[in-house]
């Protein structure tokens, strides 16, 4: 909208010559149903006693591409859809309602929120990582009214966010680049404070930190083609940067994506796998492992992020090919 007001609070804010007010998007074309062979599966060295569906039907799902999910305030989550550019809010009732356009594919996103003393929403940052243009888009909430404020380009190569977290202490953004195949940390003004990861790191795929723990956790690929292999992993590294722990996948995972934290645990999605898997967060050893592959209810099919529940009760999960946010209860099999 030529001529709106462009907000600035200190923020990673680049100002465009004309603020554009954002669209909501209130229909979008159903993808292409697919059939699936069989396949995944409960692991039976953990419990898993998931059955998975043979063969597997996909019915087209209200998202395109599923990609990442942002918590925002304990009960609605933001959902990053790939295919078709589009950030939709979903509530644990099950209501998924599309909420901004993106100027290009939605690789991650990204919240800052302040609410006022009756836990309504002041104002609020969305962050986007456009695969497009390789840049990290800024969004900014107020009275209503949603607007683009920039798009910050992150050095000469444009940054590829594959997914971020910002931290409301240190008031940083952290972005998986898969450019540089490292964590960049933002300061709030957009300007590049630190790297994570360089030279550890081999092909990282998503991040999630605990900034009262001083702990960032980000799951790594690996490379399975050269030789001598480098595992799959989750590295562990303190809020400077220093390595200090991974949990290795060699024999356990292979395309590790999302990671969620409790105090004691840590769950990571395996793409592949179609699963969720445990682990102690003290020892790094898997103590189970949640879902297996397929289309029906509580299964998955390349599974790209998770998030808990306010209650800590229940996983949600990018479900990524059956299109959809899939909801998979935490309770031991």
């Amino acid at each position: 909208m030529p001529g709106a007001k462009v907000v600035s609070s200190g923020k990673i804010v680049l100002v465009l010559a004309a603020a554009l007010m954002i669209v909501l998007a209130t229909t979008s074309a159903f993808g292409m149903g697919m059939d699936w062979g069989g396949g995944g599966g409960g692991d039976p060295g953990d419990g898993n006693t998931c059955v998975p569906d043979d063969p597997l039907v996909i019915i087209p799902g209200p998202l395109g591409s599923p990609v990442r999910i942002a918590p925002f305030d304990g009960q609605t989550f933001l959902v990053a859809d790939y295919t078709r550019k589009t950030l939709s809010w979903y509530d644990q009732s099950g209501n998924l309602v599309p909420f901004i356009e993106t100027l290009g594919k939605p690789l991650s996103v990204a919240v800052d929120s302040v609410f006022k003393n009756n836990d309504k929403l002041k104002e609020a940052y969305y962050y986007v990582g456009n695969d497009d243009t390789r840049t990290i888009d800024v969004y900014y909430e107020k009275n209503d009214q949603v607007l683009l404020t920039g798009q910050v380009p992150v050095g000469t190569n444009g940054i590829q966010a594959l997914d971020m977290q910002f931290d409301p202490v240190q008031n940083e953004l952290f972005v998986v680049d898969g450019l540089s195949r490292e964590v960049k940390v933002l300061s709030s003004d957009g300007q590049l404070v630190r790297t994570i990861g360089n030279g550890v790191l081999v092909d990282p795929k998503a991040i999630t930190v605990d900034a009262a723990a001083g702990q960032i956790y980000v799951s790594d690929f690996g490379d399975p083609v050269v030789y001598p292999v480098i595992p799959a992993s989750v590295q562990v590294f303190d809020m400077t940067g220093s390595l200090a722990s991974t949990i290795s996948g060699d024999g356990l995972f292979s395309r590790p994506q999302g990671v969620a934290l409790t105090a004691d645990k840590v769950y990571l999605v395996d793409s592949m796998l179609a699963k969720i898997l445990e682990f102690d967060r003290s020892t790094g050893v898997k103590t189970t492992s949640f879902s297996c592959q397929g289309a029906s209810e509580a299964h998955l099919l390349l599974p790209m992020d998770v998030v808990l529940d306010q209650a800590g009760q229940n996983f949600i999960v990018a479900d990524n090919r059956n299109m959809r946010i899939t909801v998979v209860p935490l309770t031991q099999p």
